[in-house]
């Protein structure tokens, strides 16, 4: 009997191509939809200003530094040296504020495991540690709960100073009001100078446990004056641009920089990737690519979304207008022109399409909301974010009236190809064709 219905079933695929590719192409196209809809809330997230990354139209990064040996002895490819920071980074009067850190990315595998515990107590947290400059703090938006960042005078200084997030100050104390207690990290022993209210990981500029002075660590400062290293490190400079149109005016800052830092230099010389700003680092970070094809992929995937409401609402609309050819027939017998029969199927559209558009974009967001515990715990999240930090999303993340307008404009313009396309054929259609169905 199945097999019946199987050779059935074939021979109307077979007799209804055009339906069948449609019905097997829409169903394809609405299962990657799911993951279309992750990755739109990941790119809302990844660009929208959301604390303490509260500048993030403004930010760009130079991420890259190589040194060169003279007579061809080798080079060392890596991030920012901090004498290259200090003596090019710091030089730069472009930039409102810049902050450092040190590369995420790079220093679990030089500096290995960072553990942190009060002293006396038994319990020692593996912890993720950054560290920064003091002008991270004006960079960066953080909510200090208690106590204040570490001073100018503490970083020039490398004194052994720590904020540490909420959540692992009342771990190790049990309390946030903690401002002057003493902590050892990997044993060696830091002040506490303020608490600040737990960052998400979807923040990765600035993600971490705690955060210390960069010059209070020895795997960074003990290459100070080494030409090589101390070009080429573990640093991170992001730049906080006066205005997001200075970029190019950076740009050509740096490199007049770099060209003064060469001749200080003896032993090599350096060169300097170019600055990025944060969309395209963040749109290149997501699928491992260059910005050009990223953007590139990243159109295709939006094609295909668009296709499945495309198909659905053409379909519907064709069957629609067919049924109401006959009456489109009769009202042009009696001499109603092509422009008030498509004025009248355009308004009868948007009567329709309004209060549609508006609650399919609020059921999308339900969704969203319904499901984001799902879609965090199942590490779909942080796939796309790139990073292995403690992701939470709160509502003030998701919901984004910019994009909720964009959206609702793409509905809008969907509405109107899929319907007006076959409305203008049906009334296209002769006047005895019409009347005769």
């Amino acid at each position: 009997m199945y097999k019946q219905y199987l050779r059935q079933a074939w021979q109307l695929m077979r007799q209804n191509r055009f339906f069948s590719t449609v019905y097997i192409i829409g169903t394809g196209l609405a299962i990657s939809m799911v993951m279309v809809m992750v990755m739109a809330v990941v790119y809302h997230i990844r660009t929208a200003d959301i604390a303490p990354e509260v500048n993030r139209d403004r930010m760009c990064y130079v991420t890259s530094v190589s040194f060169k040996m003279n007579d061809n002895k080798g080079s060392l490819n890596s991030g920012n040296g901090p004498r290259f920071v200090k003596e090019v980074i710091y030089n730069l009067k472009t930039p409102e504020a810049v902050a450092i850190t040190t590369m995420s990315q790079i220093m679990p595998f030089l500096v290995g495991d960072i553990f942190m515990q009060v002293p006396g107590h038994d319990e020692a947290p593996k912890v993720s540690l950054m560290g920064c400059n003091d002008q991270f703090w004006k960079v960066y938006s953080f909510t200090f709960e208690e106590g204040k960042p570490f001073t100018d005078a503490d970083f020039q200084s490398g004194m052994p100073r720590a904020v540490l997030a909420e959540s692992l100050a009342r771990r190790l104390f049990g309390r946030t009001d903690v401002t002057g207690q003493a902590v050892l990290i990997n044993d060696v022993e830091y002040t506490v100078s303020g608490v600040v209210a737990d960052v998400s990981g979807i923040t990765s500029d600035v993600y971490a446990d705690v955060w210390i002075p960069y010059t209070s660590m020895a795997v960074i400062m003990k290459n100070m004056s080494d030409e090589k290293e101390g070009s080429a490190g573990l640093l991170l400079s992001n730049i906080l641009l006066r205005d997001a149109g200075d970029l190019e005016a950076f740009k050509a800052e740096l490199a007049r920089e770099v060209k003064r830092y060469n001749t200080t230099l003896t032993e090599g010389q350096i060169t300097v990737g170019d600055p990025v700003s944060y969309a395209d680092r963040m749109v290149s970070n997501l699928l491992q690519m260059d910005v050009k094809t990223t953007y590139i992929a990243l159109a295709i995937v939006l094609l295909l979304f668009l296709l499945v409401p495309a198909l659905n609402l053409s379909g519907l609309n064709a069957s629609h207008m067919q049924d109401r050819i006959p009456e489109i027939g009769v009202r042009k017998a009696f001499g109603a022109p092509r422009g008030t029969l498509l004025s009248q199927i355009f308004v009868e559209n948007m009567l329709l399409m309004l209060p549609g558009g508006v609650a399919g974009l609020l059921f999308s967001y339900v969704l969203v909301f319904l499901f984001r515990n799902i879609l965090l715990s199942s590490g779909i999240f942080a796939m796309l974010m790139g990073t292995g930090g403690a992701i939470f999303l709160s509502p003030g993340m998701l919901l984004n009236m910019e994009v909720f307008f964009y959206a609702f404009l793409v509905c809008l313009v969907l509405n109107l190809l899929s319907s007006m396309v076959p409305a203008w054929r049906a009334v296209k259609v002769n006047i005895t064709d019409a009347l005769n169905g």
